[in-house]
């Protein structure tokens, strides 16, 4: 299979081959949420709900080396992870119902990568403050004009330069990536069930023979 010069890096240096396939995909999502579509400058309060997984951890790391104030939503059990990326408050999954100003919020930035119905995507808007962005992964957050708050979804595109930038701070050491297990192709159904089941807290990367 070929590939186009321009959407092509070097891999990193300081990193196993076998892991580095975890970065081009998840590292141009977290990219490209951040820089493109949310627009995000150094002094920024940023919300990252479903901080913990393979984009998320991705975003986490990424806007504290742009000078942001992370707030890292995810489950219990990955918050000293995400406090060792440089998260400045870690919480457990939101309750929308009680609003930003239970977290911290509102917030200039809010990236989400949870997966909720297009009724508690809506109330994500409220967590966006006043002339802020919304960039998510898992389904459009709603614009509120009122308030200057815009909103964009994602669709990843290849790009040979941000991924050269990402693979700079992987062999910087400022940027990890966090690969949850390395598994065997005769596994990949039971790799579904485990992140249908949420088992899987970071990117797999699959073997093939």
């Amino acid at each position: 299979m070929l590939a186009p010069a321009a959407s092509l890096a070097p891999a990193p240096r300081t990193a196993d081959l076998v892991d580095a396939a975890a970065l081009p995909l998840t590292g141009l999502a977290a990219w490209q949420l951040l820089f493109e579509l949310a627009e995000l400058k150094p002094g920024q309060n940023v919300l990252v709900n479903g901080a913990g997984g393979a984009v998320g951890s991705l975003v986490v790391q990424l806007a504290v080396a742009a000078g942001a104030q992370v707030t890292a939503v995810d489950a219990p059990q990955n918050a000293g992870r995400l406090r060792g990326y440089g998260a400045h408050r870690t919480a457990g999954p939101l309750d929308l119902a009680a609003g930003p100003a239970d977290i911290g919020g509102p917030f200039q930035v809010v990236v989400n990568h949870v997966r909720v119905s297009p009724q508690e995507l809506s109330r994500l808007t409220s967590y966006v403050a006043d002339g802020g962005a919304a960039a998510s992964s898992a389904g459009p957050i709603p614009e509120d004009p009122s308030r200057g708050v815009r909103s964009a979804n994602l669709w990843v595109r290849s790009d040979g330069t941000q991924l050269a930038d990402l693979v700079a701070q992987v062999d910087a050491g400022t940027l990890q990536l966090h690969v949850a297990a390395r598994r065997t192709f005769s596994e990949l159904a039971a790799v579904h069930a485990d992140a249908g089941a949420g088992r899987l807290p970071g990117k797999t990367v699959v073997l093939v023979p």
